[in-house]
């Protein structure tokens, strides 16, 4: 049950990436705000599914093993994209258009996806996962 348990904390981690990106918008205003906010609602939404799995597994704790092993995969990918976000968007010694370009520039090139594409397919991944527990 130690993946349920991260389950938990990569939610929370999501929580604290969210209100990060949510001050650079309130800052940065107009100028990025569509950009900002796909990454945002992204992110927020994985984080209520990773909330929602960790929900679930009480109730059917017999299906547990079935995603196990798919989250023993995902979960590390999330924790890292959102370790690697929180590097610029909590650096406070640089501007606040600088985080967010900085942080953009240097995740896109990572799996040659944008960043917001990579947190989508996170997001299409969980909710995969929320159906295979659920809906066996």
């Amino acid at each position: 049950m130690e993946v349920s348990l991260g389950c938990w904390r990569e939610a929370e981690r999501a929580d604290l990436v969210s209100m990060q990106l949510t001050r650079l918008k309130d800052l940065l205003g107009l100028e990025l705000y569509d950009h900002i906010s796909a990454v945002l609602r992204e992110v927020d939404n994985i984080s209520r599914l990773l909330r929602d799995l960790y929900d679930l597994f009480p109730i059917y704790r017999s299906r547990f093993p079935l995603v196990e092993y798919y989250l023993d995969i995902v979960l590390p990918s999330v924790q890292r994209t959102f370790k690697d976000m929180m590097i610029y968007v909590d650096n406070e010694g640089l501007p606040p258009r600088t985080q967010w370009l900085m942080m953009i520039d240097r995740m896109n090139d990572l799996a040659h996806l944008t960043l917001a594409s990579r947190l989508v397919v996170y997001s299409d991944f969980l909710i995969q996962l929320i159906t295979l527990l659920s809906r066996y």
